[in-house]
Parts: structure tokens; C-alpha cells; sequence
């Protein structure tokens, strides 16, 4: 959650995303209904790791930022599609350490329990060497 904390915090300054409301997937709290303006969160996902040849004691693990876009039913798909692009974007240009690797996004989907059109990205990245259990 690390490199999804930094970025979220990158993402707060950037103009770009300056109309957009945006949380960590740990925050507690409601979704403000009915969504005014898009809603933005930044998760983490991980994936089972593998041991480096020659090297017991270090262990590779697969990292995904996982990005969640809402926004109101009233707008559209093709709206929720323009602000995944946008938030895209900006994640990229805020990669200073050109950890993400590549960009992955299902398709923009209505759901009727929120009552908002979301999607899912995810962003891989690049894998982390941990030594001794770290």
C-alpha cells in the first residue's frame, strides 16, 4: 500500500485531478450519495511471490496499484471513461520512479447498488526485491 499511499498523496496536488474526489482504499467513511463529482480510490494488490535463483532469503513480489473511478449514474460511460483517461494520465506524469511497468482498465460498468458507472485499473509494477522477510 506504500506506492498507492505515495501517488494518492501526489495525486491530491495535481491540478488535473484537482475537481475529483479522492480517498485510500483503507479510509473509512460513505460514499457522498449521489456523487457530485467523480470518486477516486487508490488501492494495493499483491501477488504471490517467487525466491531469486542463488538467493533463498530474497523473495520477488508482484505489486498492482489498484485505481477505482465512480462517477454519478446521471452522467454517462463515456464520462467515467474520460476521467479513468484523465487520472491515467496524471498517475503517469506523477511516476517519478518509474515503478509502473503497465496499465491495465476493465470496461466502464453501471451499478445499480451505488448508483454510479465505475471501473477498475490497475497499474503494475515494478518488482520489489525483499530481503530477510521484509
Amino acid at each position: 500500500m506504500i506506492y498507492a499511499a505515495d501517488m494518492y498523496s501526489k495525486a491530491l496536488k495535481h491540478p488535473e485531478l484537482a475537481g475529483m474526489n479522492m480517498v485510500l482504499e483503507k479510509q473509512a467513511g460513505v460514499l457522498p450519495f449521489p456523487l457530485d463529482r467523480p470518486y477516486v480510490s487508490f488501492g494495493t494488490e499483491y501477488e504471490s511471490g517467487g525466491f531469486l535463483l542463488g538467493s533463498q532469503n530474497s523473495m520477488i513480489t508482484s505489486e498492482y496499484m489498484v485505481v477505482n473511478v465512480a462517477v454519478s449514474e446521471e452522467i454517462n460511460e463515456d464520462y467515467c471513461r474520460s476521467c479513468a483517461r484523465t487520472v491515467t494520465l496524471a498517475l503517469m506524469s506523477l511516476d517519478t520512479d518509474k515503478r509502473i511497468i503497465s496499465v491495465s482498465a476493465g470496461s466502464c460498468e453501471h451499478d445499480e447498488a451505488i448508483g454510479s458507472y465505475t471501473i477498475k485499473m490497475k497499474f503494475g509494477l515494478r518488482e520489489v526485491l525483499k530481503n530477510g522477510g521484509d
